[in-house]
């Protein structure tokens, strides 16, 4: 029977009695209903349906919704993860946002609940986070006590090409960020 066939029957076939329970969770009116192919085939030959492993096998198929929620995180954050992996190209060996579908049923992607908790424990291991900053153990090649001072010697030198030193370069040389580099170099001109 096609798919246009079966939603015009009264009632359609996964609405009949004895009809295996969808795989997927319902969520929303556009959601996408998906069957075990076993368990639809076995009801569509009038024979026993059989039963569905246990959840929380390595290989059970999880959804967006259901990785993101396996992962740890929302499922606007992975959806947002995903479209941000498409569009960039990733460096070698740079941790990709979110790892790609293991596999597609119906135009829906799905994710081995193996390949999800192998991610979910890259992005727990802190070397692996970036939360930003200044790397931990970095220390300051100018402490910020002399950095009026060195700013003050910095600016009364000239770069090879005779003219005074930029902030940038101030910056590079005293290992500050360029804001840092110009709040000095503005309060020793003033």
């Amino acid at each position: 029977m096609s798919l246009r066939t079966a939603r015009r029957a009264d009632p359609p076939p996964w609405d009949q009695p004895g009809h295996p329970e969808q795989v997927n969770p319902v969520r929303g009116r556009t959601h996408r209903k998906l069957w075990d192919a076993e368990q639809a085939a076995a009801f569509a030959r009038g024979e026993p349906v059989p039963v569905l492993p246990a959840l929380g096998n390595p290989g059970d198929l999880l959804d967006r919704v259901e990785a993101a929620e396996a992962a740890g995180i929302t499922p606007a954050t992975w959806l947002r993860y995903e479209s941000a992996e498409r569009e960039r190209s990733r460096a070698e060996g740079e941790r990709p946002l979110v790892p790609a579908p293991d596999e597609e049923h119906g135009g829906v992607p799905f994710w081995h609940r193996s390949t999800v908790e192998t991610y979910r424990a890259e992005r727990e291991q802190p070397e692996r986070r970036h939360s930003g900053g200044r790397p931990a153990g970095a220390t300051d090649k100018a402490p910020r006590g002399e950095l009026a001072a060195r700013v003050a010697e910095l600016l009364t030198e000239t770069g090879d090409d005779g003219l005074p030193l930029t902030v940038a370069e101030i910056a590079r040389r005293l290992g500050v960020h360029y804001t840092t580099a110009h709040k000095y170099v503005s309060a020793a001109r003033d």
